[in-house]
């Protein structure tokens, strides 16, 4: 009996070692080699569970803490930030030691609460620098505001010619083109040869009548006349036009 009790030992002793090697934890340990447990220790299968989770625990506990079997008068300790005086070591501080600066969250509460305070004091002072920087640049921003106001008054103004323009109320002038004789601004021309050069040349109404005698197709004073079509201002405003129609002479 006492061979087979070492043996047992020695099988959950090499099961122990296995499962905390893979870093397996005791709530899972029975469940992962249960059969294997019974059939090495022969026990039944509550007595074999609650075996391995007693072991497993004790061996989970084993080691744990870093502070483990430290005395208390040895246990590492610190300066509060706050209240300036010594704290001790604690074990909900096993994890984050490295990072504690108080000692109580009433001490942190209050080293919260002035650093917030410093934050706003540096936010109220960088708020007045930012109000000394406006005041300097008002003058530079009161010449920018004018150029930008004469600006918006170019554009408004372009807007209402051109708005105008396309209601035929705007510039007489808009669109108008000169004629080569007279070099009077019109809303219609007429596209003629009239020399032996055979130029095209563009002509109002008035000249017209002169260049081809007010006939369509010139006359025999006329013999290098050619007529060759007729241009008229799509832009043209309401006003009263230059050019009175000629009776056979139709647009191109």
């Amino acid at each position: 009996s006492s061979s087979s009790s070492s043996s047992s030992m020695r099988i959950v002793g090499d099961l122990l070692r296995t499962l905390i090697s893979s870093r397996v934890t005791y709530r899972t340990a029975p469940h992962a080699s249960l059969a294997r447990t019974r059939a090495h220790t022969g026990r039944s299968s509550s007595t074999a569970t609650s075996y391995v989770i007693t072991i497993c625990r004790r061996q989970a506990n084993t080691g744990s803490s870093t502070m483990r079997g430290v005395k208390k008068e040895n246990l590492p300790t610190k300066v509060c930030v706050t209240c300036e005086r010594p704290f001790t070591w604690r074990k909900k501080w096993e994890l984050c030691w490295d990072e504690v600066t108080t000692c109580s969250k009433s001490c942190n509460a209050k080293r919260r609460a002035a650093k917030q305070g410093a934050n706003a004091a540096e936010r109220g002072e960088n708020d007045e620098e930012e109000e000394d920087d406006d005041d300097r640049s008002s003058g530079s921003t009161e010449g920018v505001k004018s150029e930008r106001a004469k600006h918006k008054a170019a554009v408004k103004a372009q807007k209402a010619s051109r708005r105008a323009r396309l209601e035929f109320n705007g510039d007489p002038t808009s669109g108008q083109k000169s004629c080569d004789e007279c070099n009077s601004l019109v809303n219609e021309l007429i596209r003629c040869q009239t020399d032996a050069s055979k130029r095209w040349k563009m002509v109002c109404g008035k000249c017209w009548v002169k260049v081809s005698g007010g006939v369509v197709d010139g006359d025999a004073e006329h013999p290098f006349y050619r007529y060759g079509g007729l241009w008229k201002n799509r832009r043209a405003q309401n006003s009263t036009e230059d050019f009175a129609p000629v009776s056979g002479v139709e647009a191109a």
